[in-house]
This record gives C-alpha cells, structure tokens and sequence, in this order.
C-alpha cells in the first residue's frame, strides 16, 4: 500500500461552470458517453467530482497510478477541450504528489477498507 502511495500522482482540476436551467452540471454528469470516457482512461484509478455551487466553482480531484498516466492524461485532449467548453472559465490545475507516511498515519481506522468505492458510498 505504501509503495502505490508514493508512486501516486494527483492532479486538482478548478474551473467556473455558467449554470443555467437548460444546463444543469449534475445531469450532464450522468451522460453515459462521457461516463464510459472516464472509466477508460489508463492510470486514473479515481476521480472525485467537486462542486461548490455558492461561488459556482467546480472541479475534480484525479488519482493516477504513477506520474506517467498523470502526463499522458495531460497530454490528450480532454482538459484541453473541457477548457475550451463555451460554459467553462478560469480552469486551472495543479499537479500533487502523494506523501505516502503522513497520508497512512491520517486514515481513520476502518474509514476504508479494500472497497473504496463501497466504503464511500451514501449509507441506506
């Protein structure tokens, strides 16, 4: 676990989304087409969609297996295009690297276990 740890790469995604009724962030979220494009790319092993609807400022937090999967996803056309989206501004990112001693030291005993997925998800 440490050793994935240190080899993870983290990219932080902030961008302003021009909300209108006829264009609802959450409902495009749910598009299947791009939903499949996500799941697909190589080395992201989770992103974690972020809204904060008072300032309009959304974004993500990408988990990359290594730095590598971090690069390649910069290099394709998918920020770049998100970027140039007619309801998108200011988008900005930063690239992280994980600390993995301080990071292990931090996790709340059973907060997660192998399922992150299922550990995350809303209770019933």
């Amino acid at each position: 676990m440490k050793d994935r740890l240190s080899k993870l790469s983290i990219l932080v995604v902030r961008y302003k989304y021009d909300l209108r009724e006829d264009n609802d962030l959450v409902e495009l979220s749910k598009d299947e087409a791009m939903l499949k494009i996500w799941s697909t790319i190589p080395g992201l092993g989770i992103k974690f969609a972020l809204a904060n609807p008072e300032e309009n400022e959304y974004g993500g937090v990408y988990l990359f297996e290594n730095e590598g999967a971090l690069e390649a996803f910069l290099a394709s056309p998918l920020l770049k295009e998100w970027g140039e989206h007619p309801d998108v501004s200011d988008l900005t990112f930063k690239k992280y690297q994980a600390l993995p001693d301080l990071t292990l030291a931090t996790v709340k005993p059973g907060y997660v276990s192998g399922d992150v997925i299922k550990d995350l998800a809303p209770m019933a």
